[in-house]
């Protein structure tokens, strides 16, 4: 049992409150990939033995999913440390990032029948290339939940004053108005009551985001879809000869 302090100010009693929060997300984090790998072992010894293909593409897809899972659980352990010590920044090319980002979804969106497109990039942005990830795993993960069988979910980047707008835009029913004040609170699901989740990925998205000072938004219309957005500084960085590169 954690206790919280009866007396002292409301800002006290709200900041052990977090804290206790902090370190059961941590424990629940690290404690949860251990029955994870266990199933993947399952999955792996099973599939060794020998499957028809039909069942080892099943198995297939369930390996997928637990390793996803083991990432949104190191996703949870991670953000419940955010306060603890300032991110450091440094040159993240965006090109490899929005490509694994994707590969960790594609099988699932075409499972689910969604069309999932990421347009390549060169460009580089100043940013923590774990903590950005996360960011972007849950965005593309929450646009591919949403879009629906036959929707379609792309990914790119707009260059804007010097810095990058990363948007994940989706063709899904989009969120209703009086709901988009609320979407990045932890558990809330934008109304939908259909299984899909627990609505923690966006309050990760907001939490990493503000750590690492990270602007994120979203846009969206009720039938027409949604655009999610982060938006991060491009990349300056000198070289060895102290050539400056712009990412």
């Amino acid at each position: 049992m954690v206790a919280i302090p009866a007396g002292g100010d409301a800002l006290t009693r709200a900041e052990a409150g977090r804290s206790a929060m902090a370190r059961l997300l941590a424990v629940a984090g690290h404690d949860l990939k251990q029955p994870l790998q266990v199933a993947l072992m399952a999955i792996e010894r099973a599939m060794s033995d020998g499957v028809a293909p039909r069942a080892a593409a099943r198995l297939g897809l369930a390996s997928d999913a637990l390793v996803r899972l083991g990432r949104e659980l190191d996703d949870l352990a991670r953000t419940s440390q955010v306060g603890d010590a300032p991110p450091r920044l440094g040159p993240v090319p965006l090109g490899p990032l929005l490509a694994a980002v994707a590969a960790e979804w594609q099988p699932y969106a075409e499972a689910v029948g969604v069309r999932l497109r990421v347009r390549p990039s060169g460009l580089r942005v100043e940013s923590e290339a774990a903590m950005l990830a996360t960011i972007l795993r849950n965005l593309v993960g929450n646009a591919v939940k949403y879009a629906g069988r036959g929707g379609r979910v792309v990914v790119g980047c707009r260059r804007r004053r010097g810095r990058i707008a990363i948007e994940i835009h989706d063709d899904g029913p989009g969120i209703a108005p009086e709901r988009l004040a609320g979407i990045f609170e932890a558990f809330d699901r934008a109304g939908r009551r259909d299984g899909a989740g627990l609505g923690l990925g966006l309050h990760i998205v907001r939490q990493t985001a503000q750590a690492l000072g990270h602007p994120i938004g979203v846009q969206s219309r009720c039938g027409r879809g949604s655009v999610f957005g982060v938006t991060v500084d491009r990349s300056v960085h000198t070289t060895p000869e102290g050539i400056v590169l712009h990412g």
